[in-house]
């Protein structure tokens, strides 16, 4: 049997990173089905946060303004290929985008959330459906992820309890240390942006990855553990 710790540093307005979960969700299973001895391995997975500030207003602004803003320096038919690339992608791993809803001023409590998942000792399949959650709020449901009572609904459907959900977010716990691990990544990666995995400490995957670039390197580490 195998540990294998990953790290996944994202942010839940970052489209790619919804993807690139979806992605090594598959790697994970399709590893586990098929090497040799890969159904024993155990994955603990950390989600770890990431600030991307998509939203300078202070305030939740629609999607599609901040669109406007962000690729104002694309052609409209540079930002089409872009949308229908990703779009594509999306609903080859059964993600389906919509571009309305609002984007609130921060991710800040979505974050706090994963973190007290954490502090809960819950097991990795509450924190992994918390994540997956939150994601797919934003960007299939159109819900506004800063909203408490979206972030209290995701929460509690994840498995964690409610009145320990109302309690967490109407305080500031884990906030400080929520913005020292963002602010950490964001140092980290030297401009390299989200997602990005670190496997096992030292092994570093940056960008959306193939199933099967994620399945080589567990391969490997499986083959050096036994040996």
């Amino acid at each position: 049997m195998t540990v294998i710790e990953i790290e996944v540093i994202l942010d839940f307005v970052c489209a790619w990173c919804y993807i690139g979960k979806r992605k090594l969700d598959r790697a994970i299973s399709l590893y586990q089905k098929t090497y040799p001895g890969g159904r024993a391995d155990i994955f603990k997975i950390t989600w770890s946060p990431y600030y991307l500030n998509y939203n300078p207003h202070g305030r939740s602004v629609p999607k599609s303004d901040l669109v406007d803003e962000r690729l104002g320096h694309m052609t409209p038919e540079q930002q089409t290929a872009l949308f229908n690339r990703m779009n594509q992608i999306g609903r080859g791993v059964g993600i389906y985008f919509k571009g309305g809803g609002l984007m609130g001023a921060s991710t800040r409590d979505a974050h706090r959330l994963v973190y007290l998942a954490r502090v809960e000792g819950v097991e990795g399949l509450v924190q992994g459906a918390l994540v997956e959650g939150i994601l797919r709020a934003y960007h299939e449901m159109e819900r506004d992820i800063s909203e408490r009572n979206v972030l209290v609904d995701v929460a509690v459907q994840a498995g964690l309890a409610r009145e320990r959900v109302l309690e967490w977010l109407d305080s500031d716990l884990g906030g400080d240390v929520v913005d020292d691990q963002a602010w950490r990544n964001k140092d980290e990666g030297k401009g390299a942006g989200v997602p990005r995995y670190v496997v096992q400490g030292g092994h570093r995957l940056d960008g959306v990855q193939d199933e099967s670039d994620f399945i080589q390197l567990l391969a490997e580490i499986k083959e050096k553990n036994v040996e």
